[in-house]
């Protein structure tokens, strides 16, 4: 059966990992297949997945935000009216919509083959019809064609059908996973702070271990440190903020966390830290946009990376998400060298270029 992952727009790769990952260890008839990576510009990374198992693995995925069953597709969807008509046929008539509805009712607990749907269209193109001319044309070949009967709906839905166009190319996939998947329950929220998805994936790049004291020298609400903790066991996890808000939101986040979680209020660039102290660091500094004076970050990157330089163990892995590389590298040079640089991965933030840099401390 075919899924559809979507996650944050530069994650694909990385939260295909995740997934092999994860179903490597779920028996199976075979074993899982990337048919593909979509992109849907500055809006998410689509990962085409065939598992031949269950789908309830697939909403333990940290890196992902949400999952679906994909029931219909269709190809050189063209540009003008007739691309309605074919996306209509395409949906009505798909052999994979009743698998796919299977799939959603095991999931969802429902006990009937019917109810009330609604379908988000989302159009990437030129093409001549809008948006919603889209919504209507699924939403029509649902009713009349899927195993039901199926009524669409504005709200209260009993099922979301989703249908993405990409050029030329239809993707219309029955959602599995809620919103509790994208917000993992968080119950503090500020102003910048990282999708979890996104701290997953930076937490995965820092290779976890069991005896990991982990650090996050500008915490915010924590999102870095709960997903850490949620990555497997630790020895010791540390996070640190300059603001108090941050910190008492920090707190608040973490609370039930088991194991030794020490949170404090610091400044990132005068930690309470011994030198060599700390095996894994993960940390997103301020881009300038949202939080901070931007002609101030150079001078602040260098004493951050410094910092973690000192208290990074040789061998010790830095993730680092930045809006600039190249500011971040200038201050790695000047005042951070032991720091090798690594693999980096581009990703959007808000609809902001960002990048992921993954370091390793020296011996």
């Amino acid at each position: 059966m075919l899924y559809a992952l979507q996650t944050v727009p530069g994650l694909g790769m990385l939260a295909w990992r995740e997934a092999e990952e994860v179903l490597s260890r779920v028996p199976a008839p075979a074993p899982p297949r990337l048919a593909g990576i979509k992109a849907v510009p500055g809006r998410d990374d689509i990962v085409l997945l065939d598992h031949q198992g269950g789908p309830k693995p697939l909403l333990s995925l940290r890196t992902v935000e949400d999952v679906f069953v994909v029931a219909a597709r269709a190809f050189r969807v063209a540009a003008d009216e007739r691309g309605l008509r074919q996306i209509y046929a395409a949906v009505r008539s798909s052999e994979s919509a009743g698998p796919a509805l299977n799939a959603w009712r095991r999931v969802s607990g429902a006990r009937t083959g019917h109810g009330t749907f609604r379908v988000i269209a989302r159009t990437v193109g030129r093409q001549q019809y809008l948006r919603r001319d889209v919504g209507r044309a699924v939403a029509d070949a649902v009713r009349d064609g899927w195993p039901g009967p199926w009524r669409p709906v504005e709200e209260g839905e009993d099922m979301e059908v989703w249908a993405t166009l990409v050029d030329q190319e239809l993707l219309c996939a029955t959602r599995l996973s809620d919103a509790s998947m994208r917000q993992r329950g968080k119950l503090r929220h500020l102003p910048a702070s990282l999708r979890p998805a996104l701290a997953a994936a930076m937490v995965a790049l820092t290779h976890p271990a069991p005896d990991d004291v982990f650090l996050d020298p500008m915490a915010g609400a924590g999102t870095l440190l709960v997903e850490r903790a949620a990555a497997g066991p630790f020895a010791e996890l540390h996070g640190g903020d300059i603001s108090d808000a941050a910190v008492d939101a920090m707190r608040a986040n973490l609370r039930g966390v088991g194991g030794r979680v020490v949170t404090s209020r610091w400044d990132a660039r005068r930690l309470p830290l011994e030198d060599r102290s700390v095996d894994k660091v993960a940390v997103n500094l301020p881009f300038g946009k949202q939080i901070g004076d931007p002609s101030g970050l150079p001078e602040l990157y260098r004493e951050v990376m410094a910092e973690i330089a000192r208290v990074l163990r040789p061998g010790g892995r830095l993730v680092v998400l930045v809006g600039d590389a190249r500011l971040l590298e200038s201050a790695r040079t000047g005042a951070a060298r032991s720091l090798r640089p690594g693999p980096r991965h581009r990703v959007f933030v808000l609809g902001q270029p960002a990048m992921i840099c993954e370091y390793t401390q020296s011996p």
